[in-house]
Parts: C-alpha cells; structure tokens; sequence
C-alpha cells in the first residue's frame, strides 16, 4: 500500500492498532510522506528518539492524542476527499481540518482562501506548494507567488528552503535535495516586481525598450505643474477679469503645486489610465470656484500627457505606474499578448489578495486566463487597509466576477482558516466583543463562524485586555498617562526574556500609532527615559548613516580639495578620525588650502590612489575598492558597542552589546549593497560619473521617502526594545504586548483631498485649509457621504489589524477629546461588554 503513497498519510485509531503498523509508518517517514496520527493515548514506537524529533521537525510526523475510547479505524492516503474526515474533527476538534483541505485540494481548481488574523496562512501556502512539487511534479519553475512585500517574499523562499532541507536531514531521499535546487526557479515576488518583468517582455508594446527603468519623476512632475500653471495662468491673465491671487486662495503657489500632484498621484493609486484621466468628469464647480475647478482640470490632463510622453523619451516607469502599462497591454490587445511570455505560469498564487487594487485584480485574472493558471489567492477582507493607495476592500467579489466573465469559476466558500495561533482564548474573548459590534455595525465584516477567531492557545494574564478612559487635550498630558505603562510592561518583558531557555524566541513589547508623527513622538520620550528602541515608520532608507555617509565619501572624491566635503568624510567610516578632533582641525570654520593639507593628513585615506583609480576604472568599482581598502563596517561596529556600553552597559551583560552592535553593522553593510545594487539599476555603468551619483544621492536624500529600510533578521540575542511603529507597518507581526495610546484622532480630516465614485467616472475634489472657506466642485458634495462611510469602516480594520497583533496583553488608551463630534478610534472602543 505504501508504494501508492505519494504526499500523506492520516491514521485514525487505537494505539495498540497504530503501533502493529508502525513498520509500515517507518517506511512512509523515511520516504519523506507526512504521517498524522490520531489515538487516544501516548505511543510506543521502536522509532529512534532522535529520528522521531527529526521528522517532527520537518513536520513530517504528527500526532495528536485524545483520552477516549476508538472503536474504528480510518485511512486517508494523500489527502483524497472523504467523509470520514469530519468523523475525525469530532473527535480531535483542535485538527485543523481546514488547512488540510487547502494543503490537499485537487490540482485543477481555482481557490480563493479567506484567513483570519494569526491562522497560518503562510505555513498553509508553504504546504500548498510542497503538495504540488511531491504530489502533482509540478516544476517549480511553473509556480508564481505574489507577495504584498519583498520581506514577506523573502520570508516565503526561506520557509520552503527550510522545510526542503529538514525533510532532507530527516529522510535522507534525494528528491528534497533535487526540489532545493531548482526553488530558485521558482518565481516568489511582490506584484511590482512581478509587472516590472512582465514590462520588460511586453514592453514594446507600450513603446519601451529592454532596459527599462524605475523613476519617481517626483521632481519632473512638479515641474510639469509649475510649468503647466504658469501657461494657464498666462492665459487666464489676458482675460483681465480675474486675479491670480483669487483664484489660487486660499492656497499659495508652492501649495497649490502640491495639492495638484497630491491630487495627480490618487489618478495614479486607484489605476486609472490615461485616457480614463482625459474622460474623467470634474462636473461643476460652485459659484465661484469655476476657474479653480477648470485649473485642476486643465493641468492634471495637461501634465499627464506630458508624463506618457516623457516615460517613452526615457524608457522608465514610477512604480505606482507599471501594474498600469500593464493593464493597458491587456486593454489593447487581450490575454493573447501574455501567451508570448518565456516562462509558463501553471499555478499563480497571490498572498494579502485583500489588498490589490483593481488593476491588479484585472491583471490576475489575465494571467488566468492567458495560461490556464490554477489560481490560489489568501487574504482577509477584514484587514483590508490600504484604501488610500487604491485597495479595493471588495478585490474578492472583484476577481471572482471577473473570472465569471471569461467563464471560470473560482471556489469562495469551502476554504477558511479561523483557527488563530497568536493570540490566546482569553484576549481574542475579549476582543470579540468590539469585533461583534462593528460586524453589527457593517463597519467590518465580522459575521458568522467563518470570521470569528478561534483560539488555540491559553494564557496566564489575569488581565489580558486593559482599556483607560481617558480625555486629554495636550499630548504633554497624554505622555503622563502612556509613559508608565510603557515602562512597566517593558520591564515585563524584559523579565520574561531574562527567564528563556536557549533557542526560544525572545518576547517584544510594541507601541502602535496611527500616524509617522505619534510614532516618532513615542520614540522621542522613550529616549527621554533610557528606554532602547526601535522605531519602524518606513520611508527612511536615503535617512541612514549608510547612505549618508556613502554620500560624503562621493562628495569627497568628486571635490578632494573642498575642506567642507574632506571634513564630512572624516567624521565618519572612511575618514576614520575622531569627531572630537575635527574643531582642531580647522581654522575659526574657514577651509583654506592649509586646513585642507591638514584634515588629509589626519586621516590614511589615500586620495591620491583613487583619484588615479578613477581616471581609467568604472566609478562603481572604484568605490568598491574604497570599501574593501577601508572596511568601513569594523569602524561601524566598533562605534556602536562604545555607545552601547555607555549607556546600557549598567543594565545588560556584554555578550548582548556585543550581538546588539552586529546586528547594527549588518544592517550597515545591507544597506550599502542595496545602494549599489539601485545605482546599478539606476545608471549605465559605462557612462557613469561622480557627480550624476553625487547628484542623485543628493535628491534622494532630500525627498525620498519611499523606499524601506533594510531591515535584519530579527535578533534573539542583542538588547530587548520598545518596538514603535504605525499599525500599517505592524501588519504581519505579531508582539507579546500591544500598546495603542493614540485614539483620539478624526477620521474625517480638514485636508485637501479628491474623491472618486466606483466606476472611475466622476471625481470631486475639496480644498480645506484651517481658517478659510472650503472650496469644491459639486461631485465632491455628492461622492463625501460615501466616502466618509467608507473611511471609517477602513478605519475600523485598521484598528482590527492593530489589535489582533498582539499575543498575551493588550492595553487600549481610549482619548475621549473628539468622541462627540468626530468618528475616532476611541468612539470605535466604546462597546466593552
């Protein structure tokens, strides 16, 4: 029998029964076959101790036990559908049957995966996988994975080298090996990345060539509105019957300018085409607002045009833009163009579905159809967040209706996980009295079994959820109240980690805020009170030392006889001098040609080798060499543990300074091959010089804040920190304690801000600045009811997100300053039943 055997094996009975058959269970194991065992008391196998805990491990062997008589026996090879399944659940209600069925669902058919908070969506997908490469020899090289992150990517290509590796160590079968080298063929990628590809091959068909490239065009655009603006307002001038003054207010120039691009980018974010941006609506304007309304009009389809043009002049795209191109390709010339792709796609896979906007839905659906791909996409409505960049909350009914049109169907109902292994029974019965309640409230979609979490952990805390009332009008007053419980549950946690055994992963305390500037603000009075921290808001990678720095030493070889840039260089990992030498060094802030001579002097970096170096070597490897010949990371590291050790050195042992300090220089050293990496994508080679590096450097310091920082596996060894970050970054993670103490914010705000209504036809914009009247066009007044529905219920999954990250505690600050007036998160909280 165990020769028909090819993916899995489920045994259902007594243990004197399992334990005749455990020759056979032996032979499964080591053909690497999963073996789940379900009897009523512990086993007594002749299997090595050893080689039982190695199968474990690579999840190989499970087994579950349960004190009650067995009168049957059940068998299940490879996952086929039976009946007797639910017989099992019965009895071992804990089985996660749900995952099973998704792990074992036939090869051919299409499956979308509603997974709640905390239920394994990614082991359920790593297995997934594992059951189409052992069962249906799918080749690796067929199977696409969309990620919404590079690190979720990342951490997706790790698991399944993992498990190839320790189903390798435990078998010894040479088909995990085989299956280990070929992953790299497998394409596990964010949706960008995945467009980006696509473009290069498809491109020509927008009018791009092979070397295409990524831009923000941040700078150009606004230049294009300037421009455009000045045209228009030239215009409007001869007129003679309006000045520009009037029809600007309340805005000035520079704002007005950043109101339109703020108002260009939504075009972009929600997928709309240029020709959507020609034929869009912008209706009437109020008496008085005519002019204005025309204007906004007028140089949004004018800078458009001009940004079609530009990206063909110079073969590059915005991210933002290429899920678009692509969508225009399908446009014009159907699901046909995608069949001329080089790589086949058998099975498409897409994580984090909820938060696709609806170009990618359409291109998902494409991919479908063009390739027959058997899709499989997880997400959870309920944590749908991203609205602001065009997430559809709805993507689910979206692709299934599009599916439907090309006669496809997709099953939506059979496949759930609500089983939640995060957080404990306690907290989530506490937590699901506010889940209830907005799922009465059709503010989240919360209702029935299928949504509600089950927990599958207990805790110890006598208090798990701790909700403060609260009404504060300063946030100097608020830092009163939130400090002390920062301070306390950090030394909780600092507790339990003192108290682990060696490979347990340490517990974390985090800070979660609705906006970049809380955030930063709790970091500040942390610092304040000698707390470490971590403070992930996002945006910041050209903020590094690292890239900072990299930048000085450009600077310092583009001008080496430029006291100020030789200055900035030395005073840092090239230069390697002391910072407080550096005023010794210098004469009352003047750079004379003497000052110069004696700043090179203090330092051994050789100026005269790389200026030679650069006159006949690429400029890329020339820094290189600068690396190499400097080692920059032991500067680094050797100045981290000095200022660990003065401030904490009082607190924490040595070795956690020592593995604090190298983790810090790994981030260094990542964050200076990413560098090299884009300015490898960014330029020719070639025809590269210091200054365009110089210059790009310095423009992306300036207004870049887009682009992650790097962010190093997590350390188990190094100090404990107060993790900071908004709820937006903390999606995915998870905490031992979670502290939300900013809940008084609006969700309606008195900014400036267009609107759209669902079939992209009419838009409404409002300009809102304090103290002056707003102004709109007509659709706005018409679209804002909606829209406001519709942000409050975003709202309210994003509150869902930051509550269900935490594992044991949760301590909710409730601000009740706007409760009366405004829809806050604390007016969300008000429900504690």
């Amino acid at each position: 029998m165990d020769q028909q055997i090819e993916y899995s094996y489920v045994m259902f009975a007594d243990s004197y029964e399992i334990e005749r058959e455990q020759d056979l269970l032996y032979r499964l194991l080591k053909q690497g076959i999963k073996v789940l065992l379900f009897t009523n008391r512990e086993l007594h196998l002749s299997v090595p101790e050893e080689e039982l805990h190695a199968f474990k491990k690579a999840k190989l062997f499970h087994l579950m036990i349960a004190d009650s008589p067995i009168v049957e026996k059940i068998v299940i090879a490879d996952g086929k559908p039976s009946e007797e399944l639910n017989r099992i659940v019965t009895a071992f209600p804990k089985f996660n049957i749900e995952q099973y069925k998704i792990e074992h669902a036939p090869f051919d058919e299409n499956i979308m995966v509603k997974a709640g908070a905390g239920t394994g969506k990614t082991t359920v997908m790593v297995d997934r996988v594992l059951y189409l490469l052992l069962k249906a020899k799918v080749k690796p090289s067929e199977i696409v994975m969309i990620t919404f992150t590079r690190d979720a990517a990342q951490n997706m290509l790790k698991k399944l080298r993992e498990q190839m590796l320790l189903r390798s160590k435990a078998t010894g079968a040479t088909v995990f090996l085989s299956l280990l080298e070929q992953l790299n063929e497998m394409t596990i990628t964010t949706i960008h990345s995945f467009s980006k590809a696509l473009l290069k091959e498809l491109g020509s068909l927008r009018g791009f060539g092979l070397n295409l490239q990524l831009r923000s065009f941040k700078t150009e655009k606004k230049k294009w509105i300037e421009e455009e603006l000045n045209d228009y307002f030239e215009a409007e001038l001869a007129k003679k019957d309006l000045t520009i003054e009037a029809m600007m207010s309340p805005l000035r120039f520079y704002e007005l300018i950043d109101t339109i691009y703020d108002f260009w980018e939504k075009f972009e974010q929600k997928g709309f085409s240029s020709e959507e941006i020609k034929n869009v609506d912008f209706g009437q304007a109020s008496p008085g607002h005519e002019r204005l309304n025309d204007l906004i009009q007028t140089v949004i389809q004018k800078v458009e045009e001009r940004f079609t043009s530009e990206k063909e002049i110079q073969n590059a795209v915005m991210m933002n833009d290429l899920t678009r191109q692509i969508d225009l390709i399908r446009k014009n010339y159907g699901a046909e163009a995608f069949k001329s792709l080089s790589t086949k796609i058998s099975y498409l896979f897409v994580d984090e579905f909820q938060d696709s906007d609806d170009v990618q839905i359409r291109l998902i659906a494409t991919i479908q159809e063009a390739f027959s791909s058997n899709l499989l996409v997880v997400g959870d409505t309920k944590q749908s967040i991203y609205r602001f960049r065009g997430a559809n909350h709805t993507a689910f009914d979206l692709l299934k209706e599009a599916l439907s049109l090309r006669g496809i169907s997709i099953n939506d109902e059979d496949y759930y996980l609500n089983k939640n292994y995060r957080t404990t029974v306690e907290l989530l019965n506490q937590m699901d009295s506010f889940f209830t309640w907005w799922g009465e409230e059709e503010f989240l979609q919360y209702h029935g079994e299928k949504d509600r979490l089950e927990g599958m952990k207990h805790g110890q805390e006598e208090e798990p959820l701790v909700l403060l009332n609260k009404r504060e009008d300063t946030k100097e007053n608020m830092k009163n109240n939130i400090m002390p419980f920062i301070k306390e549950r950090f030394k909780g946690i600092q507790k339990l980690n003192a108290s682990l055994k060696p490979g347990d992963e340490p517990e974390q305390l985090a800070v979660l805020t609705r906006t970049i500037d809380e955030a930063r603000m709790v970091n500040t009075w942390c610092a304040k009170e000698g707390l470490p921290t971590k403070l992930k808001v996002g945006g910041g990678f050209f903020l590094t030392k690292a890239v900072r720095q990299f930048h000085s030493l450009v600077l310092a070889l583009l001008f080496p006889n430029d006291g100020k840039y030789i200055a900035n260089l030395l005073d840092g990992p090239y230069g390697q001098v002391q910072t407080y030498m550096l005023p010794k060094l210098l004469e009352a802030g003047r750079y004379s040609t003497k000052t110069v001579e004696t700043l090179k002097s203090a330092t051994s970096f050789d100026f005269e080798k790389y200026q030679h170096l650069l006159s006949f070597q690429p400029i890329l490897a020339v820094l290189r060499t600068c690396i190499q010949d400097r080692k920059p990371y032991n500067w680094v590291y050797s100045r981290k543990l000095d200022e660990l050790r003065e401030a904490y050195g009082d607190e924490y042992p040595e070795d956690k300074l020592i593995k604090e300090a190298q983790d810090e220089t790994r981030r260094y050293e990542l964050t200076v091959g990413k560098l090299f990496e884009m300015l490898h994508q960014r330029f020719s080679e070639d025809f590269l010089s210091l200054n365009q590096i110089a210059e790009w450097l310095h423009v992306q310091i300036a207004t870049n804040r887009d682009e992650e920082e790097i962010e190093s596996e997590q350390s188990s060894g190094g100090l404990d920190h107060v993790h900071i970050l908004t709820a937006h970054r903390a999606k995915g993670l998870e905490y031992h304690t979670v502290i939300l103490p900013f809940t008084e914010r609006p969700f309606t705000t008195s900014f400036s801000k267009i609107i759209f209504d669902d079939k992209k036809e009419r838009t409404g914009w409002a300009i809102q600045k304090p103290g002056y009247e707003i102004r709109h066009n007509q659709y706005f007044t018409q679209l804002s009811s909606h829209d406001e529905r519709e942000s409050i219920r975003e709202e309210t999954r994003l509150l869902y997100v930051a509550m269900t990250r935490a594992k044991h505690n949760l301590i909710l600050i409730r601000n009740l300053k706007n409760d009366a007036f405004h829809w806050t998160w604390s007016k969300l909280l008000t429900q504690f039943r």
